[in-house]
């Protein structure tokens, strides 16, 4: 029998929009599925429309609880799925047809130590238009030392991950308590890396919605949550590891005394520019200062939509794509090239017993 994946999605004031989240879950061709979605104390309609939603599908559940962020409910939802899989979406995401299909194909063909699956996406606007090119990396196996120093994920809908693991690393709620919400998925994603193997199933699967209210929109909390992240993540670390989480914090921390200093926090910013010298010294600081970091530039996209003209320059509806069409042109050179150096520290995870990292 195939084995049946749990679709999570937590919902906090999703409004009308959770219909077409909601749709894109229940017309996936992978039928063995449950949809289990957790209301996290909305108070605008949206748990009557998932109770709605229920009554017409016996493939939803409805969780509801006091509002306690995005981690607890995605590990409410996390904590009570009955399959195999979990397949985690934001309520404001939506997703190609075969999403699932070509994610759980892609575990068959993998081995046991697989922990994630994941696709590329689509920015897309308030009417499912996409507005901006996106990256396609293929990037598997061990992959941690790459990961940590881009985000090749890039988003919360994209992964399948198996259940167990998803309990074993589980979404961390510190993030949010210190109000630095934002990389939860992120960091949830690093945790497996540390452990188990990736893998990609090639395809533009997910509608990566992005809005003034989305939860990116503000940078320096996106910042504060990068740098917040990579400081759990460090003591689990081994030494290269932890020299390029180091590099990317000081990084982050030059980045945030810049945007402290438009502000004029200069208090904060001088605060900023410590850490950054704490955590890698001069060379950090003077490189960020040069040019602005690719972290921060994920930041500012992720916002806006990389390229500025956005719809003019792409300006097709998500479900009019086929899903290896490419709108628009990503030129990866740098990027790739310092991914393929990195890559040799990943590859010394063969060599390793992966709980050593």
């Amino acid at each position: 029998m195939s084995p049946l994946i749990s679709v999570i999605i937590p919902v906090f004031n999703a409004g009308p929009g959770l219909h077409k989240t909601l749709a894109s879950a229940r017309r996936q061709s992978y039928s063995r599925i449950e949809i289990i979605i957790v209301d996290d104390g909305s108070t605008d309609g949206s748990l009557d429309l998932a109770r709605a939603a229920a009554r017409e599908d016996d493939r939803i559940r409805v969780i509801s609880q006091a509002n306690g962020g995005v981690a607890v409910a995605r590990n409410a939802g996390v904590l009570a799925a009955q399959g195999d899989f979990v397949a985690p979406l934001d309520a404001d995401d939506i997703w190609h047809p075969e999403k699932l299909e070509r994610q759980i194909r892609c575990f068959a063909n993998a081995g046991d130590d697989v922990g994630l699956v994941y696709s590329w996406y689509r920015r897309i606007d308030e009417d499912d238009v996409v507005v901006a090119p996106s990256p396609s990396p293929v990037i598997e196996g061990w992959v941690l030392h790459r990961h940590l120093d881009w985000n090749f994920i890039s988003n919360g809908s994209s992964p399948l991950i198996r259940t167990h693991i998803a309990r074993e690393c589980r979404y961390d709620r510190r993030l949010r308590d210190a109000g630095n919400q934002g990389c939860e998925d992120y960091l949830l994603q690093l945790q497996i890396a540390r452990r188990h193997r990736f893998g990609c199933a090639p395809g533009f699967l997910v509608g990566y919605r992005r809005s003034n209210s989305s939860m990116s929109s503000s940078v320096a909390r996106m910042i504060r949550s990068h740098i917040q992240m990579y400081q759990i993540l460090m003591p689990d670390l081994d030494s290269d590891a932890r020299r390029l989480a180091c590099e990317k914090t000081a990084a982050l921390f030059v980045d945030l005394a810049r945007n402290r200093l438009r502000r004029g926090h200069v208090a904060e910013a001088l605060g900023s520019l410590g850490e950054a010298w704490r955590h890698s010294g001069l060379a950090t600081i003077c490189q960020a200062f040069g040019q602005v970091p690719a972290a921060l530039r994920q930041i500012r996209a992720a916002g806006r939509g990389a390229g500025g003209s956005g719809r003019a320059e792409v300006g097709r509806r998500f479900d009019e794509l086929d899903p290896m069409e490419c709108e628009g042109l990503w030129r990866p050179r740098r990027r790739l090239a310092r991914l393929n150096g990195l890559k040799e520290l990943d590859d010394a995870r063969r060599r390793m017993d992966p709980h050593r990292v």
